[in-house]
């Protein structure tokens, strides 16, 4: 049960409290029937195979270095290790990233080590009340001594004396929050405190004591193994908001409910949305408490990205999603998919040939391929770069999100696309922007708000606005046509799944564009230009109907996954339907095969439009 559904013993149902949402109660509707095995699906598969197979000796071919091209981007290529071929590492994040990775894998070894030594040995003989009943010890929580101490070491040997700069402008958020909580205006105030930061940071590339006084210029010399901390405090800055945010609603609830009732709710967190929404304790935001979140040394750099109110209850009862099996089992997906990064980079040199940009000699469909595998390439870095994060927070004892819930590849719809991206930051944005700013009453305006934001946060940089309002406006059309087409009169047709991908192949392609045009190099002009040439439309008019198959799987995968999905609501409804009349044996067997109002209900799924 989440926050809005508690009411206090033989009260009448609560009023939503401030920072929660209600709870959706449709039923679920009913899967169709299976397309997997049909002729036109084999027909399908066929061609997607031989499809995808091409793509991918084409891709290697262009790599090759027997090609003219080769000359021209061999500078930008490094020794490699697999087949007597040379490795792309020409993308600046992923080659740090790769080269520090042995130094990240000693740090977490080295804090995991010690923190669970420590809560066995420290924790468990200091703090026996703790661990009998949290609920007793609130405020600075024995969980997080180590982890205080560890990240405070962490963020000076990473930042030197720049983290002075750091604890400045935490602190500042810190005492806003304190002063301002629960106040009408506290959230204008903390958001522009914290983009004022953001510019600052940027403006003055995070600062020199140099340029404070010539007589502290030698500080500079020791800030740190991260120079520039300003370029990574952007994450810092979304737990800011979400610490002040979080104590600012659990203010405003205290006006509207019991301390009893709003602190009933910490003790029985049975889901991720009940640990996001219900408040902690009072004392829980204390700024020991807010600097070791802020600086958790597994989140500090990259995310995954977790509320405040999460991460405390985990701390105060720790989430049984995680455990010896998931973790390593997790640990090595994150290697599978380092080895496949390793094994595309000495394979296909995409990055170093679109930073080379010269696309004369290559052809559309290689172009193309180009475009695409530059998409991938940075999905595929970004995937692997939060798996170890996530990873690491994993055999920590801390569940986060999984970032990337979906390939790259499997999306057809923006929506989904948006939230599979970067999950954790999606939801960060829905909970403390979207629904702030009035959610679906206004999300025609809404949703340019929020890539404003999005794209300011990532880089303040024209170009990346460009893609933010490109991605809004396409939010429009395939909203439109959802809500035209996701009805009875439309979705009962046998040709519903056409005009799904008909709309959803559109809805790739503008994708790819939008995101080239976000995240591409500077040769993206010339290559797009290329693809929508006179040349180029016999091969997009290909691409069309290929993708057009491509989908009809993808939907009926989806679909697949929906009926397990829907099999396993079913299964927990019967038994919650036998344990019912069990508890009470006089009621009606008939209300519950009604779906009156003692049956549980379900939540339902819509099946979406392209």
């Amino acid at each position: 049960m989440s926050a809005p559904a508690a009411t206090d013993a033989g009260s009448a149902p609560a009023r939503i409290l401030p920072g929660t949402t209600g709870q959706s109660r449709r039923k679920m509707r009913v899967p169709t029937p299976s397309l997997l095995g049909t002729l036109e699906f084999k027909i399908y598969y066929v061609i997607c195979v031989v499809t995808i197979a091409n793509m991918i000796h084409t891709m290697y071919q262009a790599s090759s270095p027997k090609r003219p091209e080769y000359a021209g981007y061999n500078g930008e290529l490094s020794e490699g290790w697999m087949f007597g071929r040379k490795i792309d590492l020409s993308d600046g994040q992923w080659d740090t990233f790769r080269s520090h990775l042995p130094a990240f894998t000693g740090v977490m070894l080295l804090y995991v080590v010690l923190n669970w030594a420590f809560r066995l040995v420290v924790v468990r003989r200091v703090s026996g009340n703790f661990l009998a009943s949290p609920t007793k010890v609130k405020g600075f929580l024995p969980t997080l001594w180590l982890p205080f101490l560890f990240a405070t070491a962490f963020a000076i040997g990473l930042s030197g004396v720049s983290s002075v700069f750091i604890l400045a402008i935490a602190g500042g958020n810190y005492l806003l929050a304190k002063r301002m909580g629960g106040h009408r205006w506290a959230p204008a105030v903390f958001w522009a405190y914290n983009m004022a930061v953001l510019f600052a940071n940027e403006y003055y590339r995070g600062y020199q004591f140099g340029h404070m006084s010539p007589s502290l210029a030698w500080l500079d010399e020791w800030r740190g193994v991260l120079r520039r901390w300003d370029v990574t405090f952007n994450i810092t800055m979304l737990r800011m908001v979400s610490f002040a945010m979080d104590y600012h609603w659990r203010v405003r609830q205290e006006k509207e409910a019991s301390v009893q009732r709003i602190d009933a709710l910490v003790a029985n967190p049975k889901t991720e949305k009940d640990r996001v929404e219900n408040s902690c304790f009072a004392q829980d935001y204390c700024f020991a408490n807010y600097w070791a979140y802020l600086l958790y040394p597994p989140l500090y750099l990259t995310g995954p990205i977790i509320t405040f109110n999460n991460f405390i209850s985990q701390m105060r009862y720790p989430s049984p999603s995680v455990s010896v099996k998931c973790t390593v089992l997790y640990g090595v997906r994150l290697l599978v998919s380092a080895l496949l990064m390793e094994l595309i980079l000495h394979t296909v040199y995409c990055v170093a040939i679109s930073k080379w940009g010269h696309w004369e000699t290559f052809s559309v469909y290689e172009i193309s391929l180009f475009g695409y595998m530059r998409l991938s390439f940075i999905w595929l870095k970004l995937l692997i770069i939060w798996r170890f994060a996530r990873f690491w927070a994993m055999a920590d004892g801390l569940d986060t999100v999984e970032n990337m819930r979906r390939c790259m590849s499997n999306n057809y719809s923006l929506q989904q696309f948006w939230r599979d991206w970067h999950c954790s930051y999606n939801k960060w944005i829905v909970r403390y922007v979207y629904i702030p700013l009035g959610g679906r009453k206004t999300s025609t305006w809404n949703t340019f708000v929020v890539f404003t934001f999005v794209a300011l946060w990532h880089d303040l940089t024209m170009r990346l606005l460009q893609w933010a309002w490109i991605i809004a406006l396409l939010f429009m059309p395939e909203g439109l046509a959802t809500w035209y087409f996701n009805r009875p009169r439309w979705t009962r047709k046998p040709y519903f799944r056409l005009l799904c991908s008909l709309g959803g192949t559109v809805n790739i392609v503008a994708m790819m564009i939008a995101n080239l045009v976000g995240f591409g190099d500077e040769g993206v002009d010339k290559m797009l230009a290329k693809i929508f040439s006179r040349e180029g439309f016999a091969f997009l008019a290909v691409v069309y109907v290929i993708l057009n198959m491509y989908l009809q799987v993808i939907f009926e995968w989806r679909e697949f996954e929906y009926r397990k999905e829907y099999a396993a609501a079913n299964k927990d409804s019967s038994t919650q339907q036998w344990e019912m009349a069990d508890a009470a044996p006089s009621a009606p067997a008939a209300s519950q095969a009604r779906g009156g109002s003692d049956s549980p209900t379900l939540v339902k799924r819509q099946h979406r439009a392209g």
